[in-house]
């Protein structure tokens, strides 16, 4: 039956709930709860930082089940017609350390209707609160030496992690104007890994640019401005920095082709600016 002249149907939204594979149980306390998460590059890992007890939290990701496509009958397809099915035994890899037996436990088919119970593979204490970290680009579990994520903590240098045994491997010191260390409201690795950008500090509008195979205090520095209140340049605190990404043909995304191009947010007063390093401006102090 159609409509009444002058009324239109609401159309349904379709909804449905997303299959739940696992849940953590080991966030407790309260007011302790995740401050952001980021998967690894490779996928395999979850990185959160945990705001009352200063943990950064590292889970191994469950595999993935690929889901069950729909399987025609005779009356469907024509009884001259096979029938089809998918093979759905392939499964997302795990890390291996401890956690693996957990996501293990997900790749039985008895098991998909029970969630996982989440716990952490390992974790960094923090000196105090994190306000920002980051996964090494090219990090990929099959090789350790490319396992380490970045992280920044009130009043505390920028550390660079090891992911598989949450052992400080390098540390890196951002001094301001008046020879004092001062640590970054963010911090990020460039596209390819090979430089360390921190920024978002209370003294002055700059960015320091570390060698990530040269710790220490030594930097390069840009400014966003001649001074901290000069009018010149972008102005307010450094809330955000990112890079592009680019679409690989597999579809997977890397690293800019272009490291040296960068998008700087700020809040009060609030602005995205995109910045080339390579290109010097002719105001430059």
């Amino acid at each position: 039956m159609g409509d009444a002249p002058g009324c239109s149907s609401v159309p349904q939204k379709q909804e449905q709930l997303p299959q739940l594979l696992a849940s953590s149980v080991d966030i407790v306390g309260d007011g302790n709860f995740p401050q952001g998460c980021s998967f690894s590059p490779d996928g395999l890992c979850v990185l959160t930082y945990t705001v009352n007890d200063n943990r950064l939290r590292l889970y191994n990701t469950p595999p993935l089940k690929q889901p069950q496509q729909h399987t025609p009958t005779r009356n469907e397809v024509g009884d001259n017609t096979n029938v089809g099915g998918c093979d759905s035994s392939e499964s997302a890899g795990s890390k291996e350390g401890e956690g693996g037996d957990q996501a293990n436990a997900l790749s039985d088919d008895s098991t998909l209707s029970t969630p996982l119970s989440w716990k952490m593979a390992l974790h960094a204490k923090a000196g105090d609160s994190v306000r920002s970290y980051a996964w090494y680009p090219l990090m990929h579990s099959s090789d350790p030496t490319t396992c380490a994520f970045l992280a920044a903590s009130r009043d505390q240098p920028i550390h660079l992690y090891d992911a598989y045994t949450s052992a400080i491997r390098a540390s890196y010191r951002p001094y301001n104007g008046l020879d004092e260390m001062e640590s970054p409201n963010v911090v990020t690795f460039s596209p390819d890994g090979t430089r360390i950008f921190a920024a978002g500090f209370r003294t002055d509008r700059t960015i320091h640019i570390f060698r990530t195979d040269r710790p220490g205090r030594d930097s390069e520095v840009l400014r966003l401005g001649k001074s901290r209140r000069s009018s010149d340049g972008q102005k307010g605190m450094i809330s955000a920095l990112a890079f592009p990404q680019h679409r690989q043909q597999d579809g997977n995304f890397a690293g800019s082709s272009n490291p040296a191009v960068f998008a700087i947010g700020c809040y009060s007063p609030g602005s995205i600016y995109i910045y080339d390093d390579r290109m010097p401006c002719d105001d430059n102090p």
